[in-house]
């Protein structure tokens, strides 16, 4: 990978993959940081301080065959990420530019600093890392007022089927730092890589569990729980509360590039180690090229996803294993692999799923007597358009379960980005059962934004084009619970955005 003496110093190493573990711990846990799963992290960070220490005692692969399974798993997640990032900067961004202008300019810049990094030695992560993580420490400063530290006693750390099946999932991911292994012999020694390695994972774990915490600690117990993983995560986690400096969820997205663009390079890296020589980097413009067009797929996490989890990551285990048991003895390592084996093999049984309806935008008007007239909003995950459908009900529940009688589909509230609230079920004495229902199912995200409308709130549900501003529905249940007055941005009876209403007092 490197030119002269073909080494990296540690520190190079660390500021690489500190960045890469900091953007992960900030993209990926808010998912799943709720009452019911917490436990999903620690299993995640117990998985991957097993896997570094393995890593940094172990001598990496020198046969053919195993290093191209790994650069394999590498290629696999790399890809992915250059597709949650594109969706990042074009959902927060560059909002009208299409998705493959901005993958091709990623994949661009990723693969200029490849290049170049073949005589650099990972020089980009020293000018970009300090910068990282002062933007970072900013953006948690900003945040500040929104946190909540109460929150935390509510907290309840469990270990059931599904957080062990959701940890492995989550290291699966985190395992992207893994190809810190293939560095093993480009530093000076085994005992400074080891030490490195150990820093890293502190790090890492440090990250995770924090950013976790901080999202736990703004949208409580129920922000984030039954959101698609982990493209939905970043999406919502960005949609701060807030606008403390116009568009902070842009400047967070930023820093997320950052780490993400550093993450990227060290992935693809691995394929040009060595020396710098011709055909490596035609292989590499070929793998670059490769990537781009898989990420425009759509269809590129759901299948990178599985077969990450069911086969990459295993593998990546066993040839782990495999090169312990020629280092301590092949009895240990068979041991020790039919153990991990039969684990990773329990925990990826499939799952049916039920058809859904994704719901993007749920209007609410006054119904009859006690009961409200919705409107829900659909987006599709494929070329098919669905109609809005409109009820009367006396709960979104209800509702739920009259679509399912009519369409035999469950309505999916993973992707609702909007509230309508018409003005005349503000004063509406049972607009606090809506609020309470709101407030505790988990089907709703904390993060989803509410309006007020002055005409027909079924009207602004059914269109297409959804606003991107709004007040966070936790801060309307927040001056609900403690009877403080919450500022709504209104929208007026022929569409424009004007002005505010102070809900309730």
């Amino acid at each position: 990978m490197f030119s002269g003496n073909h080494q990296v110093s540690d520190r190079q190493l660390y500021r690489n993959y500190a960045a890469s573990l900091i953007s992960l711990g900030a993209l990926l846990p808010p998912l799943i940081m709720n009452r019911e799963n917490p436990g999903s992290i620690v299993l995640a960070l117990l998985f991957l301080g097993i896997f570094f220490l393995g890593a940094a005692f172990v001598p990496r692969p020198e046969g053919q065959i195993s290093k191209w399974i790994c650069y394999v798993n590498y290629w696999v997640l790399g890809t992915m990420l250059i597709r949650m990032t594109g969706l990042l900067v074009q959902h927060f961004l560059l909002t009208g530019t299409r998705l493959w202008v901005i993958l091709l300019w990623f994949c661009l810049f990723c693969y200029y600093n490849l290049y170049k990094g073949l005589e650099c030695r990972l020089r980009v992560s020293e000018i970009l890392f300090p910068f990282f993580l002062l933007l970072l420490l900013l953006l948690t400063f900003l945040m500040y007022g929104e946190v909540e530290g109460k929150r935390l006693l509510e907290l309840r750390i469990t270990f059931g089927k599904n957080q062990w099946l959701q940890g492995y999932e989550l290291f699966c991911w985190l395992m992207a730092a893994g190809s810190l292994w293939h560095l093993s012999g480009q530093t000076k020694g085994r005992a400074g890589f080891a030490k490195t390695v150990g820093k890293l994972w502190v790090t890492g774990a440090l990250a995770v569990a924090g950013f976790g915490l901080f999202s736990y600690c703004i949208y409580g117990n129920l922000g984030h729980k039954g959101l698609n993983y982990p493209v939905a995560s970043a999406m919502t986690l960005a949609h701060f509360p807030g606008n403390v400096i116009g568009r902070l969820d842009a400047l967070f997205v930023f820093a997320w590039v950052i780490g993400l663009f550093l993450l990227c390079s060290s992935l693809f890296a691995p394929l040009a180690e060595g020396e710098p020589k011709t055909w490596k980097k035609w292989l590499l413009l070929g793998s670059m090229v490769l990537s781009f067009g898989a990420a425009c797929l759509p269809e590129c996490m759901e299948w990178g996803q599985e077969i990450l989890y069911r086969v990459l990551t295993p593998v990546q285990i066993l040839i782990l294993l495999w090169q312990w048991m020629q280092k301590n003895g092949r009895k240990k390592a068979m041991a020790a692999g039919c153990l991990f084996l039969s684990f990773f093999l329990w925990g990826c049984s499939s799952q049916e799923l039920e058809q859904q309806s994704l719901v993007t935008a749920i209007g609410v008007d006054v119904g009859e007597g006690d009961r409200f007239a919705l409107t829900f909003g659909f987006g599709t995950s494929d070329e098919e358009e669905k109609e809005p459908f409109e009820t009367v009900s006396g709960s979104l529940e209800e509702a739920k379960r009259i679509y399912w009688e009519y369409e035999q589909k469950n309505m999916d509230f993973n992707h609702l980005k909007n509230f309508y609230f018409s003005g005349d079920l503000l004063q509406q004495e049972n607009f606090s059962d809506l609020l309470q229902e709101i407030q505790t199912s988990a089907a709703y995200s904390r993060g989803t934004l509410v309006h007020v409308t002055k005409g027909a709130a079924g009207e602004e549900a059914k269109k297409e084009e959804q606003p991107e501003e709004g007040v966070p529905v936790h801060r309307v249940l927040n001056a609900w619970l403690n009877q403080e007055p919450c500022e709504i941005p209104v929208i007026t009876s022929d569409g424009r955005y004007k002005g505010f209403e102070s809900w309730p007092y």
